[in-house]
Formats: structure tokens, C-alpha cells, sequence
């Protein structure tokens, strides 16, 4: 099989797709994968590194910028289109995946315009506006919420969100002191979360011996937040970027995070104990929503980005901390409602997007 993996930006686009990649290699052994994804996304660091090749497209988004930027990147976009029908002929897929991402838009139009099998694939509960207009023209849309089927109709496949094997083999951890605490805000990271644990050291002074935390800071705040860590006498390893990430879920006791969809489908898959910051400016609030139904399950525990403080956030983990039995029932639930899976159904999705074109012609 030949396939085009289009999109990322952020890594809740890109691991997925990468997910994908692999379980498509293992069901057909020798299978061809290129990834395609933006200039300056995430991707043109950590594909190369997962072994698959790359093309990128000159893109940059629209929403939330002025005007002079949303005039240069709609005529990027234009561009985009150009360079994304020149890789589908050269490259000749059997299919396109849409992973969402500013690359997924041009790639998956470009095999609409093409008449080459394609599918996309939604994490959130609410697609994205590129989502919405490319799922009239898609063979199959795999969404990992089923309420999110209305926006696509009869094309709509509930299929969960993929999630990297290594996660899945995550095993149970028994809790005791000193607990490592896993703190990230996605492969950007997160101002409020990094300010947040800084100010909670200071509530943390007695637990200062047993906790010991590993965080992804991002690019902007990381000098700081490793200041404060070592100003408190804290043990911590704190990084931009963890490129080994499932080893840092398998050592967590208590995972701080935002809500994003690849997020929830990473710690339902390993069994993780979590406190769910929710993005407050995600499209259509989606993060909410995919905290609010980890909470429901008791999976979770849920601080809204305006009510986060040190203080709350330290009372919330030396509660979770003080009774390890709080831990194990929320990884218990966590693991039950994770659909691990997600990337077969989605390859089987593939395979039915071919055979459906070649009847067709």
C-alpha cells in the first residue's frame, strides 16, 4: 500500500497519524507511508525521528490572525494546493488520511480534485472548520466521539482516537513515595499550567521529599520553570520536549495536563490518574468537553483554567497523593472506557476507501 499521512501542527494531530502509519506497515508489510505537514509544525522534528519520510507545504493559519498575516497565508494556502497536487502525482498513494493540521486541507482537496481514495480523521467532539467542508467529499470519517457523527452523516465511522502502541503496554504502577508527577501542556506547552506548579511549590514545602516531578515546559518558559524548581529544593527533570513520552506516562503516579483529544486517548490507554487543565480557547471548547467526559467516568479531575491557582492545584495533588487507593480506582476507570484499538478500525476504513474507489471506476 502507498499512503499519504497529511497534517500536524501539534502533536494531538501528529501521533495519531503516526499510530496509523505504523498499524497500516504491520497489516501490510513493505507498505510505502509519507507524511506531508507544515513548514514550521512539529512534524519536520519528530517524523523524521519515527522514521518516515516528509514533505512540507508552506502554510500558517487563518483563525485568530490579522489581516496581513490571513492575506499571506491564504495565498500560502494557494501555494499549498499547488505543491499538495505535485506530491500526489509524483508519490501516486493508493490512499490520502487527513489527520487534521493546516497540511491536511490542500492534501486531502488535492485527492477530492484527484478522485484518489481519502479519508479524514477527527479527534474532537466539534470538527474543525476544514473538517466540516472536506468531510462532504471524504469516503469515510473516523471520529472519535459519537456525537461528532452528525456533522458528517452516513460517512461518519465511530472509530476511537489511535494512540502509539507503546502507550497501550503501559502497565499498572504501585504507588508509593517518592511520587513522580508528569506535567505538560502539549508539545507547545502551557503558560498557565507552568505558572500554576511554580506557584504551588510553596504549598508543597512538606511534600517536598516525596514528590518528584517531570515536566514539559515548551520552548518559552523553560529556564524559569527549572529556576523554580531548584530555588525550592525540588527534584525535577524539566525538559522542552520529551521525545521518549510513553516512558514518562509509565513513571507517572499523577499526570497534569490539558484535555486535548490525543491527550485523553493517551492516558485512558495507560491506565494514568490525571488533573485536566482544559485549554480555555480551544475551538468551540472542545477540551471541556473531553475533560467533562473523563470526569464523568471518574477518570478524572477537572480544574477550569480560571479557577487554576498553586494553591488549588497543590491541595488537588496531595489529595489524590495522601490515599494511593484514589489513584488506582481513577486508573481502573480510565483504561475501561479507552478504545485501544482505534488505528485498525481506521486501517480497515483505508482499505474499504480503496476497494469502494475501485468498484467505482
Amino acid at each position: 500500500m502507498r499512503a499519504i499521512i497529511a497534517g500536524g501542527g501539534t502533536g494531538g494531530h501528529l501521533f495519531p497519524g503516526i499510530a496509523v502509519a505504523r498499524a497500516i506497515q504491520r497489516r501490510h508489510p513493505g507498505s510505502d507511508v509519507l507524511f506531508v505537514g507544515a513548514e514550521r509544525g512539529v512534524e519536520a522534528r519528530i517524523v523524521p525521528k519515527e522514521g518516515f519520510p516528509l514533505r512540507t507545504l508552506p502554510l500558517g493559519g487563518i483563525k485568530g490572525m490579522g489581516l496581513w498575516s490571513r492575506m499571506k497565508n491564504l495565498l500560502a494556502a494557494l501555494s499549498g494546493l499547488l505543491k499538495a497536487r505535485q506530491i500526489l502525482s509524483e508519490f501516486s498513494p493508493d490512499v490520502v488520511i487527513g489527520v487534521g493540521g493546516y497540511a491536511s486541507f490542500p492534501m486531502v482537496g488535492a485527492a477530492v480534485l484527484a478522485g484518489c481514495p481519502r479519508i479524514i480523521m477527527e479527534q474532537n467532539a466539534i470538527p474543525g472548520l476544514a473538517n466540516r467542508v472536506l468531510g462532504k467529499s471524504v469516503d469515510f470519517a473516523a471520529v472519535s466521539d459519537p456525537g461528532t457523527c452528525s456533522y458528517f452523516g452516513d460517512r461518519a465511522v465511530v472509530t476511537g482516537n489511535p494512540v502509539r502502541p507503546e502507550f497501550k503496554a503501559i502497565s499498572p504502577k504501585t504507588h508509593a513515595a517518592p511520587f513522580t508527577l508528569l506535567i505538560f501542556g502539549g508539545s507547545q506547552g502551557a503558560q498557565s499550567i507552568n505558572r500554576a506548579v511554580v506557584e504551588a511549590l510553596q504549598f508543597l514545602q512538606d511534600w517536598k521529599d516525596r514528590l518528584h516531578f517531570v515536566h514539559q515546559t515548551g520552548e518559552s518558559q523553560m529556564q524559569e520553570v527549572r529556576n523554580a524548581y531548584a530555588e525550592k529544593g525540588f527534584d525535577a527533570d524539566v525538559r522542552v520536549f520529551f521525545d521518549d513520552f510513553h516512558r514518562q506516562y509509565a513513571d507517572a503516579d499523577l499526570i497534569v495536563s490539558r484535555a486535548g483529544a490525543t491527550t485523553v486517548a493517551e492516558i485512558k490507554a495507560a491506565g494514568r490518574a490525571a488533573i485536566l487543565v482544559p485549554f480555555p480557547f480551544a475551538a468551540d471548547d472542545h477540551q471541556t468537553k473531553n475533560a467533562r467526559a473523563m470526569v464523568d467516568e471518574s477518570a478524572a479531575i477537572m480544574v477550569a483554567n480560571s479557577e487554576l491557582s498553586g494553591k488549588r492545584l497543590a491541595e488537588t495533588i496531595t489529595w489524590m497523593l495522601s490515599e494511593p487507593r484514589r489513584l488506582g480506582e481513577m486508573e481502573t476507570n480510565a483504561r475501561r472506557i479507552a478504545i485501544v484499538d482505534a488505528e485498525e478500525r481506521i486501517v480497515d476504513l483505508v482499505e474499504a476507501a480503496i476497494e469502494k474507489r475501485r468498484r467505482a471506476s
